[in-house]
């Protein structure tokens, strides 16, 4: 059997988060083991559950339909800049920066096994609004890259945060929401986490 000779013009150079789109498998085994999106619900919660530690969230809200998912909580997400991007943008778009920026270890054992910037790589679009110490931040990011950002000062005293995916069919195919296995495993981390008051609205 006559063996492959390989050459410099064989390697292939993957540029930013390309890896993750073209080898999802490696980072979403339970989407493709259960053929449903629920486990992307809970690494999206990593930053929330982080705050609820800290007291700062106490109401999670989330909303999830076919391939759409959208998660809103009562804590900002940081605009202090992390070298040349705001941690909110690093979070969303780096690898490992979920984890890092964890204050709770247990948390990010957990929930960012996969984390923040995989998700949005995978998803077709995502929108981040966050009111965090009194700035107000809005991105938008397609295919886990920045596309559009506008930090700016606000009036709002509360903070929060919204993120909406839409989960790229692509990637995923077929793949949705399965409604009814979500709300039970939202029950079991209501059961967990009893002082934080998590909505699921189907």
């Amino acid at each position: 059997m006559e063996e492959k000779q390989y050459t410099a013009s064989d390697i292939q150079t993957l540029e930013g988060m390309e890896h993750v789109r073209l080898r999802p498998q490696l980072y979403f085994e339970d989407c493709f083991k259960e053929n449903n999106l629920n486990s992307l619900v809970f690494g999206s919660l990593c930053h929330a559950i982080d705050e609820y530690f800290d007291d700062n969230c106490t109401e999670i809200i989330i909303n999830a339909e076919k391939n759409s998912l959208n998660v809103k909580y009562n804590a900002g997400m940081s605009l202090e800049k992390s070298w040349d991007l705001t941690k909110a943008e690093c979070i969303m778009t780096k690898i490992g920066a979920c984890s890092n920026e964890k204050k709770h270890l247990e948390v990010g054992d957990e929930f960012c096994r996969v984390g923040m910037a995989i998700i949005n790589t995978v998803s077709e679009k995502c929108e981040l609004k966050t009111s965090w110490n009194k700035q107000k931040g809005y991105f938008i990011f397609e295919k886990g890259k920045i596309v559009f950002k506008e930090i700016s000062e606000t009036n709002i005293l509360e903070d929060s945060t919204t993120i909406s995916f839409e989960i790229s069919k692509d990637i995923f195919e077929d793949s949705v929401f399965e409604l009814n296995d979500l709300q039970l495993k939202l029950n079991s981390l209501k059961e967990r986490l009893p002082n934080l008051e998590i909505k699921f609205n189907q």
